[in-house]
C-alpha cells in the first residue's frame, strides 16, 4: 500500500505501475497549482461535458425535426426526471470528494471504501427513483400544458426514472476515477455513452433498421440504455486486477456504518442544493410552457444553445473541485487557493468567449434546429430566441464565478452552508416566477428574472470563498497514528 507524509499531496507523487494508465495528474514540483496542471486534469472532463452537451443538442436537433411539440417537451420532462434523481445523485457523486480527500492524505483503500458506500446508497435509492415513474401522468397534468406536449413529457419522464438506478451507479463509480484524477478514463467511458446515445436516437426516434418510429419515447430509451452501458463499463474498470491490488476495490466492499453516515452528512446537502436549483429551473420552464408552444420551443432552444458555454464549464469545475479536495486532504489550503484563482481566470475567459458567440451569431445557432422545409414554422420562434440569447450572454459574464467558487466550496466540504444559501436564493426565485405568472408577464420578463438570479448567486459564492471558512472543513476522518 502506498503511503506518504500528510503534508505532501498525492497529486505531486508518481503513481505506481498498476494504476499508471488511470492517473493523469502531473508528477511533481513546480507544476503543482499551475495552469498546465489544471488544464491537464480538466481537459478530459471538459471534453466529456461537451460530449454531454452534444448529446443533448443532438436530442434536440432530432426532436426538432420530428415536431415542435417534441422539442418543447423534452427539456421540462428531462429536467423533472433529473430533479428526482438529483435528490440522491448528490450523495452518489460526492464519493469523488471523499476519494480526493483520501487520496490527498495517502489513504487509497479508504477511497475504495467510500465508493462502496456510494454504491450501496445508489442501489437502495435507485428503487425509489424507479417507483416515481408511476407518478408521471398526474405530475405533468398539474402544469396545464397542451395535451400533446403533456403526454410526451410524461413518457420521457417515466422512462428516465426507470433508468434512474443506472444513473446513480454511474455517479458513484465515476466518483472513484475523478477523485483519483483519472479523468481520461471517465472521458472515454462518457464519450462512448454519448456516441451510443446519438446512434440510438437516430434509430429509435425516426424508426430505422426495423424499429418502430418512437419519437420522444425513442429519445428516452436511447438515453437510458446508454446510461446502463456506462454503468457496466465503469464496474468492469473498478474491478480491474491492478486497482484491486493497489486500492483494494474488492477488499473494501464491507458496509461501513460510520463512513456511510459521513457520506450522507456531506452528500445530502450537496444533493439537495442541486435539487433546489433544478426545481427552480424546472418551474422556470414549466411556467414558460404556459405561455404557449412557441415560447416553450424558443426557451428550450436557447437553453440548449446555452449548453455550449455551460457544459464545458461543468467538467472544468468538477476538475477544480477534485484539485481543491486533494489539496485540502493533504493540508494544503494555500495550494487550493492557487487552483481556484487560476481556475477562475481560465473559466471566465471561456464564458466571455461564449457570451460573444451568442451575441454575434444568434440566428446561425438557432438555425441549426430546423431545416428549410420548416423555416416558416420556426420564424417566430427564431425571433424570440435571438432576444433570449442576449439574456444568456449577459449572465454568462458572471456565470464563471458560479462554477468556480461553488466548486471550490463543495470540494472543501462546505456543503451545508451552500445548501442553505442556495435554498434561500432559489426559493426567492420561485416566488418571483409565481408572481410573474400571476401577473401574465411576458416571456422576456421571465428571462430577466433568471438572469438576475444567476448573477446574484455568483457574487454570493465569491463572497463566501473570500471569508476563508471553507479552510477549516474536514470531509474525512483523521488518519490513524
Amino acid at each position: 500500500m502506498h503511503t506518504q507524509d500528510a503534508s505532501t499531496p498525492i497529486l505531486d507523487s508518481k503513481p505506481s505501475a498498476p494504476t499508471r494508465i488511470f492517473m493523469d495528474l502531473p508528477s511533481s514540483g513546480p507544476e503543482a497549482g499551475s495552469y498546465k496542471q489544471i488544464l491537464l486534469l480538466a481537459g478530459p472532463l471538459m471534453l466529456s461535458s461537451t460530449g454531454l452537451m452534444i448529446m443533448q443538442l443532438v436530442d434536440a436537433l432530432f426532436l426538432a425535426r420530428y415536431s415542435k411539440e417534441a422539442v418543447g417537451a423534452v427539456v421540462p420532462s428531462s429536467m423533472a426526471a433529473h430533479l428526482v434523481i438529483s435528490v440522491f445523485m448528490g450523495v452518489s457523486m460526492y464519493t469523488s470528494t471523499f476519494v480526493a480527500h483520501y487520496i490527498g492524505s495517502g489513504r487509497r483503500e479508504r477511497a475504495s471504501a467510500a465508493v462502496w458506500q456510494g454504491l450501496y446508497f445508489s442501489l437502495v435509492s435507485g428503487v425509489a427513483v424507479f417507483a416515481v415513474a408511476w407518478l408521471a401522468e398526474p405530475l405533468f397534468a398539474l402544469f396545464g400544458h397542451e395535451a400533446t406536449v403533456r403526454d410526451m413529457e410524461a413518457v420521457f419522464f417515466k422512462i428516465s426514472c426507470w433508468f434512474g438506478p443506472a444513473a446513480l451507479i454511474v455517479g458513484a463509480l465515476s466518483g472513484f476515477f475523478t477523485g483519483m484524477g483519472a479523468t481520461r478514463t471517465i472521458m472515454g467511458v462518457q464519450l462512448f455513452g454519448f456516441l451510443l446515445n446519438g446512434i440510438l436516437d437516430a434509430i429509435l426516434i425516426f424508426g430505422h433498421l426495423g424499429f418502430p418510429e418512437m419519437g420522444i419515447e425513442g429519445a428516452a430509451w436511447a438515453t437510458g440504455i446508454s446510461q446502463a452501458c456506462m454503468a457496466l463499463i465503469l464496474a468492469a474498470l473498478f474491478f480491474r486486477p491492478g486497482l484491486q491490488a493497489e486500492f483494494g476495490t474488492w477488499r473494501a466492499r464491507a458496509f461501513d456504518r460510520v463512513l456511510f453516515k459521513r457520506l450522507l452528512a456531506f452528500g445530502f446537502p450537496s444533493g439537495f442544493r442541486w435539487v433546489v436549483e433544478c426545481l427552480a429551473w424546472t418551474f422556470f420552464l414549466l411556467f414558460i410552457g404556459r405561455l404557449g408552444t412557441e415560447a416553450m420551443a424558443a426557451s428550450s432552444i436557447a437553453w440548449r444553445i446555452n449548453g455550449i458555454a455551460f457544459f464545458p464549464m461543468l467538467g472544468f469545475s468538477q476538475a477544480l473541485s477534485i484539485l481543491v479536495g486533494q489539496a485540502q486532504g493533504a493540508g494544503r489550503s494555500d495550494l487550493a487557493e492557487r487552483y481556484v484563482w487560476r481556475g477562475l481566470a481560465l473559466g471566465e475567459a471561456w464564458m466571455v468567449l461564449g457570451a460573444a458567440l451568442f451575441l454575434v451569431f444568434p440566428r446561425e445557432l438557432v438555425g441549426l434546429f430546423y431545416d428549410e422545409a420548416s423555416a416558416q414554422d420556426f420564424s417566430r420562434v427564431t425571433e424570440s430566441c435571438v432576444v433570449l440569447l442576449r439574456f444568456v450572454s449577459l449572465y454568462c459574464l458572471l456565470d464563471g464565478l458560479n462554477f468556480i467558487f461553488l466548486a471550490a466550496l463543495q470540494g472543501a466540504g462546505d456543503t451545508r452552508w451552500t445548501f442553505g444559501m442556495s435554498a434561500a436564493i432559489n426559493l426567492a426565485f420561485l416566488l418571483v416566477l409565481w408572481l410573474l405568472e400571476k401577473s401574465a408577464a411576458h416571456l422576456y420578463t421571465f428571462w430577466l428574472a433568471a438572469t438576475v438570479c444567476v448573477m446574484a448567486q455568483a457574487l454570493i459564492w465569491m463572497a463566501r470563498f473570500h471569508t476563508g471558512r471553507w479552510k477549516s472543513k474536514r470531509v474525512v476522518e483523521p488518519a490513524a497514528a
